[in-house]
């Protein structure tokens, strides 16, 4: 057996330990800027990256050492229990590569993050020393005050030298409420470091409560000033219940932050910053909570499948959702995380992540309340006892407040390491109670250890791979959008087809594959227009059937890969209406994509507004010796169309089409009608207004009117260049 000072030995647990530190400092300010989602992603590959190394250090120290302890709590079995549902819901998630790797969905709601966040709690609960966790809760204490530096920063508009931080929304946790819970999260935490700590380094948390406050107030979200009072009333009692452990005069703290939350929620003063203007477009609590039930009568257990939410969303919102200013935004998160989890994992993950919650929250509270006065401990103790148990008071109030932001906001990376941090800390202070294991040459422990560190080790260094492979994929992707909105169209489809190649289970890729083909169709029928007395040449023909037997199989592939998104179905749809001319049947399998969609996007005017336009385009083709059919095809289009109508009665699109169907139809009345309404809707468009002066003079609304273009889906991922941009505040 290796002797403890061997330095091998100390190799592994300087890796195992730096690692975890550089991974707490890096995740609340990481960010690169060369892939699609800027901070998630990046964050995730981070944290992956560092957990994995200082896991595989800790094998290697354990192999060598012959021995490992593990520290005896029931929090061990919770989070491995929690780890077994989700990779539950994963095996019957309706997208299994969207819910492992979590893209292009939620990042940290993918099982690849679960299994990441897990691995870091048994690491610094079960590896950190009481005096190494009071060192990393320092360095989170660092890496959030350069946070919220930047954060305040951001929210006065002194943005960061890269061009997606030219705006206040942009800071390096998450959204704008993100990074509001986030120091409301930490402040009890800072609290208690302010107390528990010596000399200079009370200047940080003192530095660190004031930023917290300046950002709360900057932000002035209600639903984080209620957090901040329930974890300042819950400081200022158990303070008072453990009055032994510090000076009173600490209480002044929590209750200036109790009396200043109290005063803008129930006065709402206005503000003179900047953030007064700042509101993030989010789905109320009502509808998310409607979603979420619709999810769980089809999928009681286990959910949707983690991460899933966007699929939910777009099976079970309500209709009257499409009346709103909002109807055609894909939201891919609930209201709140709790309601996020019910749709996604079921009864059992929501039991799950409230055993998370609570189960800590016990452990702090108990701890707390009922340890040994301090006048009962030996003095030799009581500076470590009365530090720790300072600790533990932040701690767990920190865990409560997290626990309520779970309820009433979504979360991401940076929050959720924060969660998991936070209990791990937890446990390793409050627990001291270790079980060893030797591993003795030739028995079934060690047997079994090896065999078991042999798997993680193979299955680690696979999942390391295959994410460098994701993640240039991801850069070759975001290469090609830029390329496209440069206008380097032949540059664009090469790294758009290197990333599809890159990674073969996106099917974002091969959906915006398809339409990068679709593109350079588009490119080469324009050449060859602007040639018109020149002959189509065999190379010629030869390339348009290439690119568009390309953008179909690209737009196949991607419905194959994933055939339970109704974006792929609407893509695909899309991508054969503009095929219309060059492949044989495209309309049929237009409508019969466009159908797909609908069953899995019911509620979705836009699919109806297409399917419309395909029939009005089928009819367009008959002749006057076709009438029957042609006016089947016409009343097909109006029925569609009047459901889009009637989903989205300010639907623009789908009721000039409507408008045109009854011109078809002999409909005068109801035609007038249509039109009237798009003029009061559209004021500025004089065509609009010469076709009603034809139809109110007894002509023909054709005269100046023509069925609509196929257009892309709403809210769906597009690389042509933007010709307006508008920002939904």
């Amino acid at each position: 057996m290796v002797k403890e000072s061997s330095i091998t030995l100390r190799v592994c647990d300087f890796i195992t330990k730096y690692s975890i530190y550089a991974l707490i400092f890096l995740v609340p300010i990481f960010f690169l800027p060369w892939t699609s989602e800027i901070l998630d992603f990046n964050k995730q590959i981070l944290l992956v990256l560092l957990v994995f190394i200082s896991l595989f250090a800790v094998m290697l120290k354990i192999l060598v050492s012959g021995r490992f302890e593990v520290k005896k709590s029931w929090m061990n079995l919770v989070i491995g229990v929690s780890l077994v549902i989700f990779s539950l819901s994963t095996v019957f998630s309706v997208f299994r590569y969207g819910s492992f790797w979590g893209q292009p969905q939620q990042m940290s709601e993918s099982l690849v993050a679960v299994l990441a966040f897990s691995l870091f709690y048994f690491l610094v609960s079960n590896i950190f020393s009481k005096k190494e966790i009071f060192t990393s809760v320092t360095i989170l204490f660092i890496s959030a005050l350069i946070a919220e530096i930047i954060g305040i920063l951001q929210l006065f508009k002194i943005y960061l030298p890269f061009s997606f931080a030219k705006s206040v929304f942009f800071n390096t946790v998450g959204s704008v409420g993100a990074l509001g819970f986030f120091a409301a999260i930490l402040l009890p935490l800072s609290i208690a470091m302010l107390i528990a700590s010596k000399k200079w380094w009370k200047g940080l948390f003192i530095a660190e409560i004031v930023l917290s406050t300046l950002l709360l107030i900057l932000i002035n979200y209600s639903i984080i000033w209620w957090a901040v009072i329930i974890g300042s009333a819950l400081m200022l009692i158990l303070g008072v219940l453990r009055s032994d452990l510090f000076d009173g005069r600490w209480m002044s703290l929590p209750t200036f932050f109790l009396a200043v939350s109290l005063f803008f929620v129930l006065l709402n003063p206005p503000m003179p910053w900047p953030s007064q203007k700042i509101s993030e477009t989010v789905l109320s609590q009502n509808t998310s909570l409607s979603i979420s039930i619709g999810a769980l009568k089809e999928h009681p257990i286990f959910g949707s499948g983690i991460g899933t939410f966007a699929y939910d969303f777009s099976k079970f919102k309500n209709p009257d959702f499409n009346k709103t200013s909002l109807w055609n935004i894909p939201f891919n998160k609930a209201y709140s995380k709790v309601l996020n989890t019910l749709a996604t994992t079921g009864i059992i993950g929501l039991l799950a992540i409230l055993a998370l919650i609570v189960f800590p929250i016990y452990y702090g509270i108990r701890f707390f309340v009922f340890k040994k006065k301090i006048g009962e401990i030996q003095a030799s103790e009581k500076s470590d006892v009365q530090v720790n148990s300072i600790l533990v008071l932040g701690l767990s109030v920190s865990i409560i407040i997290q626990g309520i932001s779970y309820f009433l906001y979504n979360s991401n990376i940076v929050l959720d390491l924060v969660f998991f941090f936070l209990i791990a800390a937890l446990i390793g202070i409050i627990v001291d109670k270790k079980k060893e294991y030797l591993l003795k040459p030739s028995s079934i422990i060690t047997l079994v250890t090896t065999l078991i560190f042999t798997l993680v080790f193979i299955f680690g260094m696979g999942l390391l791979i295959l994410d460098g492979d994701k993640y240039a994929a991801e850069v070759k992707y975001m290469q090609g959008v830029s390329d496209y909105q440069a206008g380097k169209n032949i540059e664009g489809l090469e790294n758009i087809k290197s990333a599809a190649r890159l990674n073969n289970s996106s099917d974002l890729y091969f959906r915006q594959l398809s339409q990068a083909y679709l593109l350079s169709l588009q490119d080469e029928l324009k050449k060859i227009q602007a040639n018109q007395k020149m002959p189509i040449t065999d190379q010629q023909k030869s390339v348009i059937n290439v690119l568009v037997s390309n953008s179909n199989n690209a737009a196949l592939i991607a419905t194959t890969i994933n055939p339970n998104d109704a974006n792929n179905w609407s893509f695909r749809g899309y991508i054969y209406q503009n095929l219309n001319g060059f492949l044989d049947g495209a309309l049929d399998w237009a409508i019969k994509s466009y159908d797909t969609a609908i069953k899995l996007d019911p509620n979705n005017p836009y699919l109806y507004n297409q399917e419309g336009n395909v029939y009005l385009a089928f009819a367009s083709k008959l002749t006057s010796d076709q009438a029957d059919l042609k006016n089947k095809y016409y009343s097909q289009a109006q029925a569609k169309l009047e459901k889009a109508v009637l989903l989205n009665p300010n639907y623009s699109d789908a009721l000039y089409s409507l408008g045109i169907t009854y011109d078809y139809l002999g409909q005068r009345s109801k035609e007038i009608d249509v039109f009237t309404k798009l003029q009061i809707l559209n004021p500025k468009n004089t065509d609009i207004k010469i076709v009603l002066n034809n139809l109110q003079a007894g002509r023909s609304a054709l005269q100046m009117a023509a069925p609509v273009a196929a257009n892309p889906p709403s809210g769906t991922e597009s690389i042509k260049p933007a010709k307006t941009t508008t920002k939904t505040k």
